[in-house]
């Protein structure tokens, strides 16, 4: 069996009860079926935020690279002609 399947099936299984918890807890006029949702959204937002700020503050960053001379031709760039590499005096037999 395709373990993605098997986790998606448990986690429908798991909010269809948690939704039947809140439908009761409301219909009860619980005020915990209200207030433990919204801390619980509350609570997941300022987590997302923390991992945001701890990733930036924790990211490696590489050091920009070097800007070429300007006397120095581009790297890559256009040439005037194809290269042909330097002829030696000797001619082959």
């Amino acid at each position: 069996m395709d373990t993605s399947r098997f986790w998606g099936g448990v986690l429908c299984a798991v909010i269809a009860f948690v939704a039947v918890v809140f439908l009761w807890g409301v219909s009860a006029r619980s005020y915990w079926a209200v207030a433990i949702p919204v801390m619980a959204g509350f609570l997941g937002v300022l987590a997302m935020g923390f991992w945001i700020g701890w990733t930036i503050l924790t990211i490696k960053t590489a050091p920009p690279p070097a800007e070429p001379s300007p006397s120095s031709p581009p790297e890559g760039g256009e040439t005037s002609g194809p290269s042909i590499p330097p002829v030696s005096g000797h001619k082959p037999h």
